[in-house]
């Protein structure tokens, strides 16, 4: 009884962020149109979002970010959870010339905090 009360108690903890984490998921849809987590090489026309907070701004490896996001970099180096959800907000705002500019801003702060909780999932 004693060994099994822990695996217990994590499955329990497990199973109640479960649905937390689904709608995390599927709020992201919206960034899966031009983004991936995965680790495959999927082709996607941003840079994949595996692993962004705490990484560094306009960082990723054989991804031409736009002048206006190197500039960015420039002063904000690493992406943190508040950065990004600036960010996710309205691109435009944040980075005025952004080549995401053109994505939907995400005025719902419930929407944007899933979005950033599955993001820091994906480590």
């Amino acid at each position: 009884m004693i060994r099994t009360l822990p695996l217990a108690v994590a499955a329990t903890l497990l199973l109640a962020a479960a649905p937390v984490f689904a709608q995390s998921a599927s709020d992201f849809q919206v960034c899966a149109a031009c983004h991936s987590v995965g680790t495959n090489g999927d082709k996607v026309e941003g840079p994949n979002l595996k692993g962004i907070i705490g990484r560094k701004v306009a960082s990723q490896s054989g991804f031409k970010y736009s002048d206006a996001m190197k500039k960015f970099a420039a002063t904000h180096p690493v992406w943190t959870e508040e950065l990004l959800d600036e960010y996710i907000k309205n691109a435009n705002d944040v980075v005025p010339g952004t080549s995401m500019g053109n994505a939907p801003a995400i005025r719902n702060s419930k929407m944007r905090k899933a979005i950033i909780a599955y993001l820091k999932a994906q480590k």
